[in-house]
């Protein structure tokens, strides 16, 4: 693939981006989205501990204030640690000069301080009410033939493959020398996936630029993706993918990391020499 066609796809790519962000299925999804809170690593043990299946969760009033939703009857609280400040007086022994000779005083000051208590809070899958927005970035399965050819590439470059059923929300992830993807996820699905997991190993794992930030990391990976499925021509929502990334960042800075990438992926696939009529899903 040239250059120019690389080029070409990564500003269409970035038009599609755009017309997504103006959109008023995004806005209202971003705020929608924007009410909740961010919570600690900590509290995130407790909700998963608690709730496997949690997504979003708030206090009863903030459902009802900010939502317009409802804790339903008899349903169970989350439990996690807010933290709260309160004051108290407390006396202090300090050190004062008088006519020249050092003084030790009792002074009686009211300090602030900060603690925990439990709190409950409750996942949107416990309430009814106001519908959410929806943001559907699903995959429509397609016959593409794909998957084994990439999967067998990316055994090639010595990446070991697996997959198995993974917790809802992850398609899948990369560790370096081992990618996962989710078994449940149709075949169209899969090879995305797969793809934007072979993306990060063969631009990140071994970069040297260590600085990269998460947003130009996923948009490097699935503009990488973008270009390879756009090669075989398959449509897999990248706009909307990456519309929850793209703050500032233009993807033709990052053009020769993709274009590398993207033609090794491409040549990964093609070199397999598979009848991708005959050859069997993954």
């Amino acid at each position: 693939m040239s250059n120019q066609k690389v080029k070409e796809l990564l500003e269409n790519l970035e038009e599609r981006i755009e017309k997504v962000q103006s959109s008023q299925e995004f806005k209202e999804y971003l705020r929608f989205f924007s009410k909740f809170h961010d919570y600690s690593y900590q509290n995130i043990l407790l909700i998963k501990m608690q709730k496997t299946s949690a997504r979003l969760v708030a206090g009863y009033k903030q459902w009802q204030k900010k939502f317009d939703r409802h804790v339903k009857k008899g349903e169970k609280g989350i439990v996690i640690m807010a933290p709260y400040k309160y004051k108290k007086k407390v006396t202090e022994i300090k050190k004062d000069i008088v006519e020249g000779e050092i003084v030790e005083k009792e002074v009686e000051e009211e300090k602030e301080f900060v603690s925990f208590r439990p709190v409950y809070v409750f996942d949107i899958s416990q309430t009814d009410g106001k519908d959410i927005p929806e943001w559907k970035i699903d995959i429509e399965e397609v016959e593409n033939n794909l998957c084994d050819p990439l999967k067998s590439y990316a055994i090639k470059e010595g990446i070991v493959v697996d997959f198995k059923e993974l917790r809802k929300g992850l398609n899948g992830y990369s560790e370096g020398g081992k990618i996962v993807v989710d078994e449940s996820l149709n075949s169209t699905e899969k090879t995305s996936v797969l793809a934007h997991e072979i993306a990060h190993e063969k631009l990140h794992y071994d970069c040297k630029d260590k600085e990269l930030s998460k947003e130009i990391v996923e948009l490097e990976a699935e503009a990488t993706t973008f270009v390879v499925m756009e090669y075989f021509n398959i449509d897999i929502l990248s706009e909307k993918y990456l519309a929850l990334y793209k703050k500032s960042h233009n993807l033709m800075d990052s053009f020769k990391r993709i274009n590398r990438v993207s033609n090794e992926i491409i040549k990964g696939i093609l070199s397999q020499q598979i009848d991708v009529n005959n050859q069997r899903k993954c």
